[in-house]
């Protein structure tokens, strides 16, 4: 795999680990219903930004690293890999273990009795009561996959970060660039060399024979 290939590869990766774990927030984690003397029976949806917040920041840990990957080469491109490395394992930690948090079945019904429920849904009626079992969805897989790619990111950033070329040189400070000699002085050079300069003018050049 050739410099490019590897850095859009890396690119691609901490990307897509953003994306994932943005719509993984988005996402409803947890159903639970409740039984409400007043209200009758309620259903209460709780998204991954409600159960997990955290996930979030992670998201946009992955969008500054493919801003910084394309500015750093050497160590500091190895550690920013290491930030991701910890960011996409708190990640994975992050949906794995939720389930934690989740409201027990037969919790009751205050609110701001029971701690699970308070941490990882809105708060329903004080008078509801918990009925049968919450019902888990697979999206927090999908914040595990994520966290596994950004993981699979920081790896290639470690591995390759001498092996990836640095686009942020192109904008260097303008004191560093380098300076393009005008034509005046390319014809004198080659006139030096012993070269003809008229055989290599551009077809734009208003002196270039039609």
């Amino acid at each position: 795999m050739n410099p490019g290939r590897r850095l859009a590869v890396t690119l691609a990766a901490l990307a897509l680990s953003a994306f994932g774990l943005w719509l993984a927030t988005r996402l409803v984690w947890l159903r639970t219903s409740y039984q409400s003397p007043l209200r009758g029976a309620l259903s209460v949806q709780s998204t991954g930004a409600e159960v997990r917040p955290e996930l979030a920041a992670v998201a946009l840990v992955a969008v500054a690293a493919a801003a910084a990957v394309v500015a750093t080469s050497g160590w500091p491109r190895r550690l920013v890999g290491g930030l991701v490395a910890a960011a996409g394992a708190w990640a994975v930690w992050l949906c794995w273990t939720w389930p934690a948090i989740a409201p027990a079945p037969g919790s009751g019904g205050s609110g701001a009795g029971a701690e699970g429920q308070a941490s990882s849904a809105p708060h329903p009626p004080a008078d509801a009561v918990v009925v049968g079992l919450p019902e888990r969805t697979a999206a927090p897989l999908l914040g595990v996959a994520a966290g596994l790619v950004l993981l699979a990111a920081a790896i290639g950033l470690v591995c390759w970060a001498n092996a990836m070329p640095r686009l942020g040189s192109r904008y260097a400070a303008p004191g560093t660039a380098r300076r393009v000699p005008d034509r005046d002085s390319q014809w004198w050079n080659a006139l030096d060399a012993g070269e003809d300069p008229t055989l290599s003018r551009p077809p734009t050049d208003p002196g270039a024979p039609r």
